[in-house]
C-alpha cells in the first residue's frame, strides 16, 4: 500500500469467495468502495478461492467496502450460491460477522453479516481509517491463499498520481438471439466495467469512453454474459474487431485471448471471434496506446474528458442523418448522466394521442409530424413523453386523424409505425423519447380501475408489449426510457405484497422484463395514489419509497416519477393554506422532493401543466418551475450542488387538447407564451451526448 502525492491510497482488497453454479452460470459479485463500482469477479469454485482488486481510495479516511451478489437463481430446484469466507484490506482480515448484510429480495432489510450471500445481497463492511494509512509487508493474511487476477482496477505498477488521458474503446459486434433475447456483452478496463451492449443480427460499433492512465498497457475485455440455448436455438456473440484509441484488434490476433466460462485466469485459450461459453475475450493493449493527449480514434477528433466511466454510446455502422444522437442515460444518485459522464436533464413535453381513440398523436391534421418535432425543439424542450396503450398495438392497429397530404410518409403505416417514424426522426434531430405505458385499453386518462392491467389486457400482456418496444428500439439512442404504467390510483398499493394491487412489485417484474432483452434504457416507476401517511395525486404518492425502495436487476437505471398538478385540479388542503404558495416546497419535499434531496433516485415530473386562468395556478406554476429547477428552500437562489442539476420534467401537454389543462399550443396551434415564459428558466440548456 502506497499514499500518492493527490491523497489518495493504493490498496489492496482481496475477497475469498466460494460457489454453486445454476443453469450453467457461475455466481456474481461486484466489489464496491463508497457506493462505486471498482471491480467484478465470477466465482467458479466450490472451495473458497482469493480474488483480488487494487484500488485507489482517499487515505486516512474510514470507508464502506461493500461485496455485492448480483445474480442470485434457482433453476430446476438447483440454486446458485456465494458464500464469502473473508476479505482481506491491507493484510487485514475481516469476518463476515464483522459486517453487516443487505437483503436485496423482496424481503428487504438489513441483518447480522453471514457468510452466505442469498437474496441478491450485500455484506457492508464499514472500515476505519487507519485501514488506508500505513504500508504493510502484505496484503494478504497467512490464512489467504494465492489470489487470481480476477477483477482488479488497473494501477500499472506506476504511480496513481500519473497522467490520464479519455480513451475510445469501440467493439464491433453482432449476435443470434434466442428466446427472443439478444446477446448482451460487458466491456471492461482492467477489470472495471465501462459499459454494456447488446448486439442485434446486423455488425455494429458499440463505442465506450473512459479515462485510463497514461503511458501504461491496459487490458480490454469484452464479456459475453447471456450465453444460452433455447429450444434448440442458441444465442450467440461474434466479436468481429476491438478498436482502441484508433488501433483495430482482431479477435484473433496475439494479444488477443479467451477466457472460457467464469473470468477467473482459467481455461485460457488463443483469441476468437466467437464467444461461447459465457466467456470473454481479452486484448492486452499497448502502453503506446495510450496517452494523456490521445482520447479517442482519430476519425472522431477532440472530445471531452469525462470524469467518470461512462455508459455506451452505440454508433450505426452507417450514418443516420446528421444531428443522430448516440449512447444510453444512467443514473447515479439523483443524477441522471449521459455518455460523456456529464449530468444532465430531461425536460420535455407530453405529445398525447396514441393511447386514445384515434391511436395517434394529437396534431397530425394540423402538420407534419416533422414540423410539429421540431416546433418542439425551437422551444427548448429536448424530449417527448410519447403515451401508448396495449389497444394501440393490436395487430394492424391503424391510426386516424392524421391529414396524409401533410404527412405523406405515413400514409398505410400502422400506429406502431407511425411511432416508427417518430421515434426515427428523434434520433436524426437529437430528441429523446419516453414510451410512456398510459392505458391498457384505448380511451382517456389512466385506467378506470385504478391498476396497470385489465381483465382485456393483463400484465402478461402488457409484459408482452413492453418486451416486443424493448426490443423493437434497442438499436436506436433516442428512446432512453419507459415510463412502466401511468397513474396507478385507487386500490393500488405499495409493497404489501398482494399480486393483484402491489404497483411496486408488479414494476419490478415488468421493468426486469424489459432489462432481460434491453438494458440500455432509463426504468421510471410512478407513485400510487394512497398510503399509510395519506393521499396525493395520482401516481404522486410515493411514501412507500422510504421502507421498500424499487429494486431492479441491472442497477443504475430506476427514476421515480410523480405527476403534480394546481388548485384548479383539485381541492387539497394545502391550497387553502394561508401561507400558500409558500407552503407548497414543504409539501413537494414530504412528497417525493426528498427523495432528490438525500440523493436517493432521479425523479422525472412526468405530468404537470395548467391553462393559467386563475391567479393561484399561476403562483403554483412559478413556484413548481422554481422548485424543479434546484431552489427547494424557496429563498430564490439554487440549493443544487456544484454540477448537479435539477429535476427533470415533461409538461402535460403539448396539443390543446387537454380539457383540464389545454397545451404548449393554443386553440388555434400558436406557442402560448405565457406558458413558455413560465417554463423557459428550467429548461436544460445543454447538449445530451
Amino acid at each position: 500500500m502506497a499514499t500518492t502525492s493527490t491523497g489518495l491510497t493504493k490498496s489492496k482488497i482481496v475477497v475469498n469467495a466460494y460457489g454453486t453454479s445454476s443453469d450453467a452460470v457461475n455466481p456474481h459479485f461486484r466489489l464496491m468502495i463508497d457506493g462505486k463500482d471498482v471491480g467484478q469477479a465470477s466465482v467458479g469454485s466450490a472451495e473458497p478461492k482469493a480474488y483480488t482488486f487494487d484500488v485507489d481510495v482517499s487515505s486516512g479516511q474510514a470507508h464502506k467496502v461493500q461485496v455485492v451478489y448480483d445474480n442470485d437463481d434457482v433453476n430446476a430446484g438447483s440454486n446458485r450460491d456465494l458464500g464469502i469466507t473473508s476479505i482481506v484490506i491491507n493484510g487485514h482480515m475481516l469476518s463476515p460477522t464483522d459486517a453487516s448484510y443487505e437483503r436485496h429480495d423482496d424481503a428487504g432489510g438489513t441483518m447480522a453479516g453471514q457468510e452466505g450471500l442469498w437474496w441478491n445481497g450485500a455484506l457492508s463492511f464499514s472500515t476505519p481509517a487507519s485501514l488506508y494509512g500505513a504500508t504493510p509487508d502484505t496484503a494478504t493474511s497467512g490464512s489467504t491463499p494465492a489470489a487470481p487476477e480476477a477483477g482488479s482496477v488497473a494501477t500499472g505498477g506506476s504511480d496513481a498520481s500519473a497522467a490520464t488521458g479519455s480513451s475510445t474503446i469501440t467493439i464491433n459486434a453482432r449476435g443470434a438471439a434466442a428466446a427472443g433475447q439478444n446477446a448482451h456483452f460487458t466491456v471492461l478496463a482492467d477489470g472495471k466495467t465501462i459499459g454494456e451492449g447488446t448486439a442485434g443480427t446486423e455488425s455494429k460499433d458499440f463505442s465506450f469512453k473512459t479515462d485510463l492512465a497514461a503511458d501504461q498497457a491496459h487490458k480490454i475485455q469484452v464479456q459475453y454474459d447471456n450465453d444460452a440455448t433455447v429450444n434448440g436455438q442458441d444465442r450467440n456473440l461474434h466479436v468481429g474487431s476491438v478498436t482502441i484509441n484508433g488501433h483495430e484488434y482482431a479477435p484473433t490476433d496475439s494479444a488477443v485471448s479467451y477466457d472460457k466460462g467464469a473470468f477467473d485466469g482459467k481455461d485460457v485459450i488463443k483469441g476468437q471471434a466467437d464467444l461461447w461459453w459465457n466467456g470473454t475475450l481479452v486484448v492486452e493493449a499497448d502502453k503506446g496506446l495510450f496517452t494523456a493527449e490521445s482520447a479517442s480514434a482519430p476519425s472522431t477528433g477532440p472530445s471531452t474528458t469525462p470524469t467518470t466511466p461512462t455508459a455506451p454510446v452505440t454508433t450505426p455502422s452507417t450514418d443516420s442523418g446528421a444531428g443522430s444522437s448516440n449512447g444510453y442515460l444512467h443514473t447515479d444518485g439523483s443524477q441522471i448522466v449521459d455518455s460523456a459522464g456529464n449530468n444532465v436533464k430531461l425536460t420535455g413535453v407530453n405529445w398525447f394521442g396514441a393511447e386514445g381513440y384515434a391511436f395517434a398523436p394529437q396534431g397530425l391534421w394540423q402538420d407534419s409530424y416533422k414540423n410539429i418535432m421540431n416546433q418542439m425543439q425551437d422551444q427548448g424542450f429536448n424530449t417527448i413523453r410519447l403515451p401508448w396503450s396495449d389497444a394501440m398495438l393490436d395487430n394492424g392497429r391503424m391510426p386516424t386523424g392524421i391529414d396524409y397530404s401533410k404527412n405523406p410518409e405515413l400514409q398505410g403505416k400502422t400506429s406502431l409505425e407511425v411511432f416508427d417514424k417518430i421515434i426515427e426522426y428523434a434520433d436524426q434531430t437529437g430528441m429523446k423519447i419516453i414510451l410512456d405505458h398510459h392505458r391498457s385499453g384505448d380511451g382517456a386518462s389512466a385506467n378506470e380501475n385504478g391498476l396497470w392491467y385489465t381483465s382485456q389486457y393483463p400484465e402478461s400482456k402488457m409484459i408482452e408489449n413492453w418486451k416486443m418496444l424493448a426490443q423493437r428500439y434497442a438499436d436506436n439512442p433516442s428512446v432512453v426510457a419507459a415510463d412502466l404504467h401511468n397513474e396507478p390510483h385507487g386500490q393500488a398499493t405499495w409493497g404489501d405484497g398482494n399480486q393483484a394491487t402491489d404497483w411496486k412489485a408488479a414494476a419490478e417484474r415488468i421493468g426486469n422484463a424489459v432489462q432481460s432483452v434491453n438494458p440500455n434504457w432509463l426504468l421510471i416507476v410512478e407513485g400510487v395514489e394512497n398510503s399509510s401517511e395519506g393521499t396525493y395525486w395520482w401516481g404522486g404518492n410515493l411514501d412507500g419509497v422510504k421502507t421498500d425502495p424499487v429494486d431492479f436487476n441491472i442497477d443504475n437505471k430506476l427514476v421515480y416519477s410523480v405527476h403534480d398538478y394546481p388548485p384548479s385540479m383539485a381541492g387539497f388542503g394545502w391550497f387553502n393554506d394561508p401561507s400558500y404558495p409558500n407552503n407548497m416546497k414543504d409539501i413537494w419535499t414530504d412528497a417525493w422532493g426528498w427523495i432528490v434531496q438525500k440523493d436517493i433516485a432521479p425523479v422525472l415530473v412526468g405530468e404537470f401543466g395548467t391553462k393559467l386562468e386563475t391567479s393561484q395556478d399561476k403562483q403554483w406554476l412559478d413556484a413548481m418551475v422554481k422548485y424543479m429547477d434546484g431552489d427547494y428552500n424557496g429563498d430564490g437562489k439554487s440549493d443544487l450542488a456544484a454540477g448537479d442539476q435539477g429535476v427533470s420534467f415533461t409538461y402535460w401537454a403539448w396539443s390543446p387538447g387537454s380539457g383540464d389543462t389545454g397545451g404548449i399550443m393554443t386553440d388555434d396551434w400558436a406557442v402560448n407564451t405565457a406558458k413558455m415564459h413560465a417554463i423557459e428558466p428550467a429548461l436544460f440548456d445543454g447538449t445530451i451526448a
